[in-house]
C-alpha cells in the first residue's frame, strides 16, 4: 500500500493495523491534525450495504469510551472510515508488555468497557466482536471501543448470523448456527474474556483455533464452545473468580447482565474509578442510524488497496493440547 495516497484532503501514512477485512492507516488532514483512516476493500466479502452499516453506527454512536467518527469516502476498490486517531495504541499492545494488570488497572479498564457497550445495548446495538485489538487506549487513559463492522441493531431483530473471533465469541454464537440469540449476553460474554485476559494474561478457553467463526463449522469444533469451566490462577480474588463465573456462564439466560456486573462487589470495590461521569442513556434508536449513508464515488489518483485474508474457521489439530498458553505468546 502506497504511503503517499490521498483521500478528500487526508494524506495517508503508515500502517496501524491490519485485520482479515480492513487495515487501519495513519492519516493527516491538509490542516495538520492527525486521524485514523479504516480502509475498506469494496467486494464480495465486504458488501457496500455492511459497510454502510457500519458507517451509519459510527456516525451515530458519541461516547467518552467509542472512537468518534470524522467523515467517510468510498472509491471503485475502497471505502475509508475517518475517525479520531487514539494515540495510546490497542489495549492487547499494553497487556503484552505488562504480562498481566492488577486488579485495580484492569478494574478501570473494564469499568470503561462497560460504559461503552451498556451505552450500545442501551441505543439497541451489540458490537459481536469485542476483543483487545478492538480496544484503544488514550494518553490519559481513556478506553475506547473501535471497529463496528460485525455490529447489529438488535432493535430490527435478534442477532443470526454467525461472526466474531473464535477466542472471545459467546458459546451460543457458534452453538445455534444461524439461530437468533441475544446480542448483549454475547457482548457480555466478551467482556468477561477481556476482563480474563487483563487478570491472568492467557485466555481461559481453547477453542480449538484463533481465527474467526463462521456459518457450518464440524460438530467436533463446535463442542469446544460448551466448556465454561476455566482455570482460577492462584493470584484471583474471591469476587473476582464469582465475577468472572458469572459472566463466562456458557448458558446466555444464566449469564450475569450489565446491570448484575454492575451491582457486583468486585465492580463496586473501585467506585472511585468506576462512577460515570457523563448520561449514560443515548437516544433510542441512535440518531442518524437510519439517514442514508452518502455513497458518492470519487475517484483518486492514487487509490489505496488492500489483499483480503482468508479466515480460518476449523481447527486441523488432530489432538488435544493443555490450554496453558501465555496471552503475551498468542499471535491473533
Amino acid at each position: 500500500m502506497s504511503t503517499d495516497s490521498r483521500i478528500g484532503g487526508y494524506r495517508i501514512g503508515r500502517e496501524l493495523g491490519k485485520g482479515g477485512f480492513a487495515s487501519v492507516r495513519q492519516g493527516m488532514h491538509e490542516d495538520g491534525s492527525a486521524v485514523a483512516i479504516k480502509v475498506i476493500e469494496r467486494g464480495s466479502l465486504n458488501p457496500d450495504d455492511q459497510i454502510r452499516r457500519e458507517i451509519r453506527l459510527c456516525k451515530a454512536l458519541r461516547h467518552p469510551n467509542i472512537v468518534p467518527y470524522v467523515t467517510h469516502f468510498v472509491t471503485e476498490s475502497n471505502v475509508y472510515i475517518v475517525q479520531e486517531l487514539v494515540e495510546g495504541g490497542e489495549l492487547y499492545d499494553q497487556l503484552e508488555a505488562a504480562g498481566r494488570f492488577d486488579q485495580p488497572r484492569a478494574r478501570k479498564c473494564f469499568a470503561q468497557l462497560v460504559e461503552g457497550v451498556e451505552y450500545c445495548h442501551r441505543a439497541g446495538v451489540c458490537h459481536r466482536d469485542l476483543k483487545l485489538e478492538n480496544v484503544l487506549v488514550a494518553t490519559d487513559g481513556t478506553v475506547k471501543i473501535t471497529d463496528f463492522g460485525f455490529s447489529k441493531q438488535f432493535t430490527n431483530g435478534s442477532p443470526k448470523t454467525v461472526v466474531g473471533t473464535a477466542l472471545y465469541v459467546a458459546p451460543e454464537v457458534v452453538l445455534r448456527d444461524g439461530m437468533e440469540y441475544n446480542g448483549e449476553a454475547s457482548d457480555v460474554w466478551s467482556l468477561g474474556i477481556i476482563l480474563y485476559l487483563l487478570t491472568a494474561g492467557r485466555f481461559p478457553f481453547n477453542r480449538g483455533h484463533i481465527g474467526g467463526v463462521a456459518p457450518g463449522m464440524t460438530l467436533r469444533s463446535k463442542e469446544k464452545f460448551r466448556n465454561d469451566n476455566f482455570r482460577v490462577p492462584s493470584h484471583f480474588s474471591e469476587d473476582l473468580t464469582s465475577l468472572l463465573r458469572g459472566i463466562l456462564c456458557a448458558d446466555p439466560t444464566r449469564r450475569l447482565t450489565i446491570a448484575d456486573i454492575r451491582a457486583h462487589r468486585w465492580f463496586r470495590a473501585g467506585e472511585a474509578t468506576t462512577r460515570r461521569d457523563h448520561p449514560a442513556t443515548p437516544p433510542s434508536p441512535p440518531e442518524h442510524a437510519e439517514e442514508p449513508v452518502e455513497w458518492t464515488v470519487i475517484s483518486v489518483a492514487s487509490d489505496v488497496g488492500e489483499e483480503v485474508a482468508q479466515l480460518d474457521f476449523d481447527s486441523t489439530d488432530d489432538e488435544e493440547e493443555e490450554w496453558d498458553v501465555e496471552f503475551r505468546s498468542l499471535v491473533i
